[in-house]
């Protein structure tokens, strides 16, 4: 099954190394997962799962390309592994080689730090640090029995890093961050790189930053989507939540036959598509209204209104779930401009469409990225961006 498994990533192009394919090859997802759960219409279902006596169905969800929730707390997700496909291009991004010290922020189950020992060929150089005890407890267990028990799971907030085994070649966070710590920045080597997925908007894309003095340069990789970290690198409210629910006839929706956006598949990942996400990006630099919605893109005031870009497919039947306006009975509203309260929101909304689109539509990918302390002083390069985060000044440039 861990063939198949494996086979299926290379096709996909998530695996392209043979470092990587290899580790893949060696280190058995099973054996690292007791308890998890899968949602389904009706909620969240728990699995358990004995790794050392697995059945055949267990096997079959632990080998599919999927995330798995193995930690709930008020009924949201607090820990996970992460989708295969993602883990194998994040360690491909991170360009590992033999010899290399690694930092992990995020335990999650042990798999991504087993699967890091694997390619950098010795336990002792990969620390993985968690700020639940009963995650770090589980964690060093079954790391432990799949034979890594010298693999560094540390109990604290991921902050902090882990200044006593520092310098690291590579720092890699696996849960979603507001911004980026000064830990990190101190504790990676000269030559280092730092994988982070950071929130923007709607995701958090990941960004892949090298240092160059106090400042990180580098661009934005891929778009994810992970669990919130928790602590000091978690900042509420840096864009609009999402927009509120209303009584469909107070909406006002002015349909556009222009298609804006590609069509969303069934099974498109994160319900939304590339280039709603690059706009999604584009607008969020330059409101931190932005925000997505079921139906597109959107600006939200909160209580005094919003503004979405609507698409006119729907093959998914996303723009009749969750919260946001709802379309008429009759079947799927057409595309164009929905707003609520504010017109004044619908036409802002429009403009930056308009604008991201005479810029060429550019891709999360098309920005050059840098990093500034807070207390140096730096303004957004000549036609960019900048983003006040709480230890970082974000710094953009279309490239």
């Amino acid at each position: 099954m861990v063939d198949r498994y494996v086979d299926k990533l290379k096709a996909a192009g998530a695996i392209g190394s043979a470092a990587v394919e290899r580790a893949f090859r060696t280190v058995e997802r099973h054996r690292l997962l007791e308890t998890f759960y899968l949602r389904d219409p009706d909620g969240w279902k728990t699995v358990e799962h004995d790794p050392g006596h697995p059945r055949r169905d267990h096997l079959s969800l632990v080998y599919a390309d999927t995330a798995l929730a193995t930690r709930r707390i008020g009924g949201l997700p607090a820990s996970s592994t992460s989708q295969a496909s993602l883990v194998a291009r994040m360690l491909e991004l991170l360009d590992l080689g033999e010899g290399m010290t690694i930092l992990e922020v995020g335990a999650g189950t042990g798999y991504n730090a087993a699967l890091l020992a694997e390619i950098v060929g010795e336990q002792s150089l990969v620390v993985t640090v968690d700020i639940l005890e009963d995650v770090v407890d589980q964690t060093r267990r079954l790391l432990a029995a799949a034979g890594y028990p010298d693999i560094q799971v540390l109990l604290r907030d991921g902050f902090e890093g882990a200044a006593e085994q520092a310098p690291f070649d590579r720092i890699v966070a696996t849960v979603g961050c507001s911004d980026l710590s000064p830990h990190w920045a101190e504790q990676l080597a000269v030559d280092g790189a730092m994988l982070v997925p950071l929130a923007q908007a709607n995701g958090q894309p990941l960004v892949l930053l090298r240092k160059d003095g106090a400042t990180l340069h580098g661009r934005m990789v891929e778009r994810t989507g992970f669990i919130p970290v928790r602590g000091p690198l978690h900042i509420e409210d840096l864009w609009a939540l999402g927009v509120r629910m209303v009584d469909p006839a107070e909406v006002v929706r002015e349909p556009d036959p222009r298609p804006r956006f590609t069509a969303r598949r069934p099974d498109e990942p994160m319900g939304i598509t590339d280039d709603e996400t690059d706009f999604l990006f584009f607008l969020g630099l330059h409101d931190r209204r932005a925000c997505q919605a079921p139906q597109g893109p959107a600006l939200s005031g909160g209580p005094d209104g919003w503004a979405v870009l609507a698409r006119g497919d729907d093959p998914a039947g996303l723009a009749a779930r969750g919260s946001g306006p709802r379309p008429p009975r009759e079947g799927i509203a057409p595309g164009g401009i929905w707003w609520w309260k504010d017109e004044s929101l619908a036409g802002e909304l429009d403009r930056r469409y308009c604008e991201w689109d005479a810029c060429g539509r550019p891709t999360i990918r098309d920005y050059k990225i840098s990093f500034v302390p807070i207390g140096q002083e730096a303004g957004p390069p000549p036609g960019g961006w900048q983003i006040e985060r709480r230890f970082y000044r974000q710094l953009l440039t279309l490239g």
